[in-house]
This record gives C-alpha cells, structure tokens and sequence, in this order.
C-alpha cells in the first residue's frame, strides 16, 4: 500500500504492508550481535521512526536533477504555501484511492502531480510522495524505479524506515545482495521488532556469497574465452596453463605445460 502520513493514513491488509511481528528479544539480541556486528539496539516506538525529517534543505540525487527537481529550488511566498500545500494533500488522498482501486499508473501519475508542486517547504511531503510513487513501481515490478523513489524519499527523510525497508526488497529483486543487506540492517537499527528485516540479516549473508562465487566463476569463463582467443594462433590455449598454489605464500603461479 502506499506510505502516508498522519494526516492522510489508509489502512489495507496488503501482502506489501511492513512486517511488525512480535520477534523473541533472544532472537533479536542474537541478529544483531552476530548478523550485523553491533550491540542490541534499545527497542523504539515505531511511531517515532515514521516521523518526518525536519531539514528541508536536503537535496535529492544529482541523478534526479530533471523536470520535477528544477522546479523546486524556489521557495513559495508565505502567502501561496498554505493553499499550495492543501493542493498537495489533496493530490495525494487521491493517489492513495485511486492506489487502492489497483490502478497505479494512474496512481503513479498524481504523485508525480504532487511532486512537482512540492518545493523545499514541503520536503516532508515530498519524501512521502516518492515512497508512495516507489509502492506503486514495486506493485508494478518496475524495480528500477521503485529504487530511484526510495532513495530520494531516504534523502529527504534519512529515519524513514518503511521507505529503507520497501528499497531492500526492492534491491533484493534487482540481485543487489549487498546493499539490500545493508538497508535491512538499518530497519533493524531503527525498529528491531521488524521481522522481515531480521530474516533477511540472517539469509542474505549465504546468498550473498553464493552470488560472488557465480560471479567469479562467470568473470574465470570469460578471462578463458578472451584468452583462448588470443592463443589461437599460437597453436595454444588457456588448457596449457595452469595456476598452482605456493603453500607458503598463498599466492598463484602460472605453469605452463606442452602438447595439451
């Protein structure tokens, strides 16, 4: 469902809704002791994770530097920002029905309304705009976007745990294992208590390794075909080399072998 504030909350039982299990304090306290290195961290009230960054200077990714980020380097009068402001709020009740009814293009494109309305007196808003235009690309497994509006709604709000949890899952489906883990360990940071978080801090840590051992097997695949090409015409090719290891060292040593 999408992120809201206070003023303008739904309520859904969607499969996206943020994982608020209740977790063992053992459990919790041994997550954060061996998976992420540090001390348990006290436990919070969640509601005060949620709240809204107060530095309106805060600027998003030079990479988002377009359309909508242009527009908002100018402040509005103290006369227009009221009205502006409920302009916003309205854009953005209408996004969370129309999200609701399953239509999120259409969603997609009244926060994107909102947005460019919102100047650096609203970043607070802003920043829930993009994490509710990021619930929407994830919905629609447009991860790529999903990430870009995550990460701008985590620069304009750095304790914004739902906007940090929806880019680790986000992460997770574009095989970003390593940043994905780190996100997860910032949920756990902020709020403890979230159990998708914590799964994760234990799961990942394997899938990670997994997926460098691939990468490294796959990298070793195309050093040999590169290789291979290049030996052609010698009559040789990488099959008459071999790597042994100094026992002493660690180290490699290439040996070379005739007639293979």
């Amino acid at each position: 469902m999408p992120w809201k504030d206070e003023r303008d909350e739904c309520s859904s039982d969607s499969e996206y809704e943020l994982a608020n299990e209740s977790i063992d304090q053992d459990l919790i306290d041994q997550v954060i002791s061996k998976a992420i290195g540090v001390d348990p961290i006290k436990n919070t009230d969640p509601d005060e994770n949620a709240g809204l960054c107060a530095d309106t200077d805060v600027k998003p990714p030079e990479s988002e530097m377009n359309e909508e980020t242009e527009i908002q380097e100018n402040d509005y009068a103290d006369e227009d920002l009221i009205a502006v402001k409920d302009e916003v709020f309205s854009l953005k009740t209408e996004g969370n029905d129309i999200y609701k009814l399953g239509d999120y293009h259409a969603a997609i494109k009244i926060y994107s309304k909102a947005i460019v309305l919102c100047r650096r007196q609203l970043n607070d808003l802003r920043s829930i705009l993009h994490a509710n235009r990021a619930a929407c690309h994830f919905t629609e497994s447009e991860y790529k976007e999903a990430e870009e509006d995550c990460t701008i709604a985590i620069e304009l709000n750095p304790q914004y745990l739902k906007a940090i949890l929806r880019r680790a899952q986000v992460r997770e489906k574009l095989e970003k294992l390593s940043p994905a883990l780190e996100d997860y360990k910032k949920v756990i940071e902020l709020d403890p208590r979230q159990g998708m978080a914590l799964e994760a801090a234990w799961r990942l840590p394997k899938e990670i390794e997994i997926q460098q051992e691939k990468m490294k097997e796959e990298c070793m695949s195309k050093l040999k075909d590169l290789g291979n090409l290049v030996l052609k015409p010698f009559g040789l090719s990488t099959d008459n080399f071999n790597m042994v290891q100094n026992p002493d060292s660690g180290g490699y040593n290439i040996q070379f072998e005739q007639g293979k």
